[in-house]
């Protein structure tokens, strides 16, 4: 399902969020990583100790993003308010049958997965591909039929600009296909608290080992280095 998105030219970009784009060197060009791969930075391959501290402070945060988001109550929210705590991250749309349903059903295995204490304070993020018909509503049947709580679960839509950086940012590649559908990969990250991407993968398929690890690595050390 993957394919290369149809984006913006960078420099219509506005600057803050132009500058973690290209932090993060681009995330939808070139290949996608495989199931399990994690993204590293590049300061953070260093072999020295006394190189992570700028290994962490090097590394781009989502919550540099300052554009507005709207949530399944039609309040508006900014991507900082996730600040804190580490989350899991995808995106979808919800008239999607096909690759959607199966991220979510992924994403909920994995929250099956966490221990006890984990599950609790882990939070899950759904960002809209398809902010134009991806209403407060829509975002509310989303989750009610796939049993989301809201108390862990949180759906989230930008403007259509702001989604394609957003896109462009978590490595997600998507291109409508003119019927309202939209083909688009099946991507998973873990974010830690400093809105820091620490691990991502396409798709979980049935080992939520990879998953469950990087987010154990993310509340144990926030801000830590990439695994």
């Amino acid at each position: 399902m993957s394919t290369t998105a149809k984006l913006r030219p960078l420099a219509a970009l506005a600057p803050a969020a132009l500058a973690v784009l290209l932090a993060f060197g681009g995330a939808c060009s070139g290949p996608g990583r495989g199931a399990g791969e994690t993204t590293r930075g590049r300061a953070a391959t260093a072999r020295d100790p006394g190189g992570a501290a700028g290994a962490r402070a090097a590394e781009p945060s989502l919550f540099e993003l300052a554009f507005p988001l709207t949530d399944a109550e039609g309040r508006t929210r900014r991507m900082a308010e996730l600040r804190g705590e580490p989350f899991v991250a995808s995106m979808i749309y919800t008239s999607c049958r096909s690759v959607c349903p199966r991220i979510t059903a992924d994403l909920k295995s994995l929250e099956q997965a966490l221990p006890g204490e984990a599950r609790a304070r882990t939070r899950f993020v759904l960002f809209s591909l398809d902010p134009e018909r991806d209403t407060p509503a829509a975002l509310r049947r989303f989750a009610a039929e796939h049993a989301l709580d809201p108390a862990r679960w949180t759906l989230l839509a930008a403007g259509p600009d702001d989604m394609r950086t957003l896109a462009a940012v978590l490595g997600v590649r998507f291109r409508p296909d003119g019927g309202g559908e939209i083909a688009h990969s099946a991507v998973i990250v873990v974010v830690d608290s400093a809105g820091v991407i620490r691990h991502r993968q396409a798709g979980l398929g049935n080992d939520t080992r990879p998953l469950v690890a990087a987010l154990e690595s993310a509340w144990g050390a926030p801000g830590g280095p990439v695994r």
